[in-house]
């Protein structure tokens, strides 16, 4: 029976991230490698697989023999990675010991596999156990995973498993001490998970309100790139208060507590905005002289609050030493400067011989070494391009879209359509060429671009989509939408905002949200 309430614990959250991981699968499978065995063991316990109770009675009669015997390393060495792992994890949940819970401890510090979705499962397993002890003590050891379960997939539920132990908001009272700034990380990932399938009772049980009012509260002195992000988490939050508790059902508890946090973070948001209104201009002053892992957080931060920094951008990436190249042309998405326009133009023309690689014949697949050294982010650079409407702007990225690798065709196909076309008739006549290519990612960026252009045809398509009755493929048609600023899908997205399925209505709604704060910033 504990099993079966420890797995409570878990379950709701992987549920909710059904269509998340669905995206990550189809990847895997069009990159060939089959999914590991533990993979498809946790795809079918979250969709509802009842956990083997004798397999951990049997487990826990075994690790309960070892820990009387006082043999740690003994069951240290039994815990490898497969199949058995899950059940083993749980049996030391169970079993509940401090010598059960330092060995949950120490397996964090193992790198099981390298299959990083396998690695997702192994810690969301350890993180969901030592939470069901109430190991406190446990914390540090979650929170020195910061770093690396920022880049795993499915790595917002194993924040979100961290930030609702008790004892986590006791870290923000020192923001820049190293468990300090670790947890920080967490609270962003976990809040960010809200947007992308974290449930939304997760608001009441760490406590959010409480936790960023502490934080706050010590924060400190200057503008904090990690707290920057937290802020506008907080604000993106308060503008979906309706959508969340839409999803709370009719408990009068589950409501209240989700009210109490919500009013808390209410208080904070007139200080929120005006720290946001400043934040960028003492980061930007900082950039050029901030140390190399700083210089990445505050280029970060930029791209997430979608700063206007074309100019100080531009001169760092005319510094030949300067190492985030590829993160700061990421930056440049959001930049409406003219003169940020013709300096990427110059740039493609000195680094990349566009016509050249436009002569080859298409790949289907892109190679398995990257087709230009490391210091020429090509791709990167057309993406930035789709905030420049220029003639020539159009002209470099319909021959950009003819390039041999699908990397690069795929980049320059996504920045068009976004402006009303200077030469139409050619850039329609690129992006149907696009929608033929050989390759998947180029056509549905042509798809997206016609669409944003107004071409029946995309429309349709994308509206077919969005009645799938498969709800995976619905849900990844509203992650589209939204990220492609489809919005003359609006009418659609609005009729699934008021459907049935409340999982629906709340991502529907979330792609409208997303769709309203892209079209704020233009």
């Amino acid at each position: 029976m504990a099993a079966v309430l420890i797995m409570a614990v878990l379950l709701p959250m992987l549920m909710a991230a059904a269509y998340l991981l669905g995206r990550h699968l189809q990847r895997r499978l069009q990159q060939g490698p089959e999914l590991s065995a533990v993979t498809r063991q946790h795809i079918d316990l979250f969709q509802g697989g009842q956990l083997n109770e004798s397999v951990v009675e049997a487990a826990k009669v075994r690790f309960r023999d070892l820990l009387e015997r006082g043999e740690v390393a003994t069951i240290e060495a039994s815990l490898r990675p497969g199949m058995s792992y899950v059940f083993q994890v749980r049996a030391l949940a169970e079993i509940g010991t401090d010598d059960a819970g330092r060995i949950l401890e120490r397996q964090l510090q193992r790198r099981l596999t390298e299959d990083q979705l396998e690695q997702s499962w192994y810690w969301i397993d350890l993180a969901s156990s030592l939470r069901s002890l109430h190991r406190e003590e446990s914390l540090p050891h979650l929170l020195r995973c910061a770093d690396e379960a920022g880049d795993i997939p499915l790595g917002h539920f194993f924040a979100a498993e961290t930030i609702c132990f008790l004892g986590f908001s006791g870290y923000l009272n020192q923001p820049d001490s190293p468990l300090g700034r670790a947890a920080l990380r967490m609270l962003h990932r976990a809040m960010e998970g809200l947007r992308f399938g974290a449930p939304a009772q997760l608001i009441a049980e760490a406590r959010l309100g409480e936790a960023i009012e502490r934080l706050w509260d010590h924060r400190p002195e200057g503008a904090s790139p990690q707290l920057a992000r937290v802020a506008k988490e907080t604000l993106r939050l308060l503008r979906r208060e309706a959508h969340f508790k839409s999803l709370l059902g009719e408990e009068l508890s589950d409501l209240e507590a989700f009210d109490w946090q919500m009013s808390r973070l209410l208080g904070l948001e007139a200080i929120l905005s005006d720290y946001l209104e400043e934040a960028p201009r003492h980061m930007l002053a900082r950039l050029p002289v901030a140390p190399e892992q700083a210089q990445e957080e505050i280029l970060v931060t930029l791209r997430d609050l979608q700063v206007e920094a074309g100019l100080e951008i531009m001169a760092l990436l005319s510094r030949a030493d300067f190492p985030h190249q590829e993160l700061a042309f990421s930056v440049l998405e959001c930049s409406r400067e003219a003169q940020v326009g013709r300096w990427l133009r110059a740039w493609i023309e000195r680094h990349v011989p566009v016509a050249r690689r436009s002569h080859k014949r298409r790949r289907p697949q892109a190679p398995r070494k990257p087709s230009l050294p490391a210091d020429v982010p090509y791709p990167a650079a057309l993406r930035a391009l789709r905030g420049q409407p220029a003639a020539e702007t159009e002209i470099l990225l319909c021959r950009a879209a003819s390039d041999w690798d699908p990397t690069c065709r795929a980049a320059a196909v996504s920045s068009l359509g976004w402006w009303e076309p200077v030469h139409r008739s050619e850039v329609i006549a690129c992006l149907n060429e696009a929608r033929r290519d050989p390759n998947s990612d180029v056509r549905q960026a042509a798809r997206a671009a016609l669409a944003r252009l107004g071409e029946r045809q995309a429309l349709q398509w994308f509206r077919q989509a969005l009645t799938a009755e498969n709800s995976q493929h619905l849900h990844e048609a509203l992650q589209v939408v939204a990220g492609e600023g489809l919005t003359l899908l609006w009418p659609d997205l609005d009729r699934l905002a008021d459907a049935e399925d409340p999982d629906v209505a709340h991502h529907a709604r979330e792609a409208l949200e997303r769709l309203c704060e892209s079209m704020e910033k233009k």
